[in-house]
């Protein structure tokens, strides 16, 4: 990857997490970009194919891009960033992430986003105002 791809992928997200909504600045570990189709699927690395990704999302995820609704319990495709609006499968519920839709649900459990520790972060953040999505 080119590191002009990288840039146009960190800008397109404006340095957040284009999952999970974290910005680069509120966390230690740097974001990374996620194939939303891994490579390992045949997944072009190209601009239509890439996303900004918070190390933890990037790693829940791995080369995943479905899983199993909790609510149905039926295969669902996950939220995909390119295709999907983050406000049409996700809300707000103070700093923890409610799925709205199966791929919401299903995002949200596979990458773990409400995790006691992840939520107390952004609930952190979001007090200092430096958590803008919310």
């Amino acid at each position: 990857m080119t590191p002009v791809l990288r840039e146009q992928v960190r800008q397109r997200a404006a340095d957040c997490c284009e999952y999970c909504q974290m910005p680069q600045a509120g966390t230690l570990l740097p974001h990374e970009v996620d194939h939303i189709r891994s490579q390992k699927h045949r997944g072009a690395t190209a601009l239509e194919n890439l996303c900004w990704a918070c190390a933890r999302c990037n790693s829940f995820k791995g080369s995943d891009v479905a899983g199993y609704d909790p609510l149905t319990n039926e295969l669902v495709s996950l939220f995909d960033p390119r295709s999907h609006v983050w406000e049409q499968h996700f809300e707000w519920k103070g700093a923890a992430i409610v799925g709205k839709t199966g791929a919401g649900r299903t995002t949200v459990e596979l990458l773990q986003f409400n995790l006691f520790e992840r939520v107390e972060h952004r609930r952190l953040l979001m007090e200092t105002g430096a958590f803008p999505s919310a």
